[in-house]
């Protein structure tokens, strides 16, 4: 059975959902990396320095304060998360001091998801695209973080360009059925209809079985219905 669904409600999924969207990807593709910061915590003074004391030293050290920093987010304290405290650096501080880090840019890309939780669409735009990573997935992430502020300020045309440059931009087929569906959705709220079922239509057979093909099978539903 199928409810009708107004066109520039197809893209609006709650901000919370678009958070844990972002975080749970970033947990499963890169959940190695984040066991050793977590790690770090539990086994200060362990073994585990004996593997990081070849790294930069600004990594070892942004990757200390982000996974003290971080537990915070996953309990929805999104502004003591930001600031932080006189003992421990907020995300806006590792992100300034240690930007030019990998640990540093991932706390980079939180700092921006978590400005979206707290519905502020210009600082996190600020800070998604100014991202820059090296792996193209999460390269992907910050423009899809983007296209998602746009869409919170209804700019859609810009949150369009925004996630097919996401689409593009992923190696991951999933991501790409998902920010191709994202940017389809954009079009239709702008009332580009043959746009964005010709997005439908081209996820549909490209990525076959994906969350991606789903929705815009759906959304294909959608349009047919209002015609």
């Amino acid at each position: 059975m199928m409810t009708e669904i107004k066109p520039d409600t197809l893209k609006q999924q709650p901000v919370k959902e678009k958070l844990v969207d972002q975080l749970l990807y970033i947990v499963i593709k890169y959940k190695t990396a984040l066991i050793i910061t977590l790690a770090l915590i539990i086994t200060a003074g362990a073994g585990i320095f004996f593997w990081i004391r070849y790294q930069d030293t600004s990594e070892k050290e942004a990757a200390l304060h982000l996974s003290r920093i971080a537990p915070l987010v996953d309990l929805g304290q999104y502004r003591a998360a930001i600031d932080g405290d006189s003992k421990i650096p907020g995300l806006k501080k590792i992100d300034e001091k240690y930007g030019h880090v990998l640990s540093g840019k991932m706390a980079g890309l939180l700092l921006a998801n978590t400005y979206y939780a707290l519905r502020q669409p210009d600082s996190a735009l600020t800070v998604f695209n100014r991202l820059s990573f090296k792996n193209k997935d999460l390269s992907a992430a910050a423009l899809a973080g983007s296209g998602d502020c746009y869409t919170e300020k209804k700019q859609f045309d810009n949150a369009a360009k925004a996630y097919e440059k996401a689409a593009e931009t992923a190696e991951n087929s999933t991501l790409k059925a998902q920010y191709l569906a994202s940017a389809a959705d954009s079009y239709l709220a702008t009332k580009d209809v043959k746009k964005a079922s010709d997005f439908y239509t081209r996820i549909i057979a490209d990525y076959p079985g994906s969350t991606g093909a789903i929705l815009s099978q759906r959304a294909l539903w959608q349009i047919s219905g209002q015609q």
